[in-house]
């Protein structure tokens, strides 16, 4: 099959594949704008172990170690923050009152990156997520050494960086985005069913196409 004949059945399909794609489109638009919506709320925070005193006028490794043991504890202290011990404290500092341990574990995600933790709470409702935020990193502040007890043998600190603060999840350029790669996803959808339609349509469209199924020439033409 040529490009011509390609061309050919997407333009006698066209109506089809425009009433897809701005269904698409519509669709797309009134879930994002009117469907339910995503609140974030972040902590970036960090933890530190002090070095040991240095002892004497030498060279030591003092400091590799104590990078070392920062590593090591975010690594921790991300899986930490996800277990039901931390996520069933967090719950009972709130009272309970509209999250669970369990609800709170599916709507908490952790993410390093080098040494900074970014801990992030997702929830439907924008101060839920700021209270959610604000009781983790309560937690960690007053109870961390329940946990770790390296940061009081140490003189570890968790030391929080960026406060929480609430907002949402697609901002208006991802809202836009978002749209339009849905509708070109129906475009292309619609296309594949124009297609589809041309294989399973039995009618001959054309004089060429007679003259290839029936091999015999065509000898006159009905215009329009």
């Amino acid at each position: 099959m040529e490009l011509r004949e390609y061309g050919a059945i997407l333009v006698r399909r066209w109506q089809l594949i425009l009433v897809v794609t701005v269904l698409t489109l519509a669709a797309s638009a009134l879930m994002l704008a009117f469907g339910p919506q995503s609140y974030k709320s972040e902590i970036r925070l960090t933890v530190s172990v002090k070095p040991e005193p240095k002892l004497g006028n030498y060279f030591t490794y003092d400091n590799y170690y104590t990078w070392l043991s920062t590593e090591y504890l975010v690594d921790d202290l991300g899986e930490v923050i996800k277990s039901d011990a931390f996520t069933g404290a967090v719950s009972q500092r709130l009272g309970g009152m509209f999250v669970s341990k369990d609800s709170l574990n599916r709507n908490l995600s952790t993410k390093k990156t080098h040494r900074i933790l970014t801990v992030t709470v997702t929830t439907n409702n924008p101060h839920h997520s700021f209270l959610i935020a604000q009781a983790i990193k309560d937690t960690l502040n007053e109870t961390a050494a329940e946990y770790f007890a390296q940061l009081d043998t140490t003189g570890g600190v968790i030391r929080v960086l960026d406060e929480p603060s609430a907002q949402a999840e697609m901002s208006r350029s991802r809202i836009l985005l978002e749209i339009l790669l849905r509708g070109s996803v129906g475009l292309l959808a619609a296309v594949g069913f124009a297609f589809l339609l041309n294989y399973l349509d039995p009618s001959v469209r054309g004089a060429r196409e007679a003259e290839q199924l029936l091999g015999l020439p065509v000898l006159a033409e009905i215009p329009r």
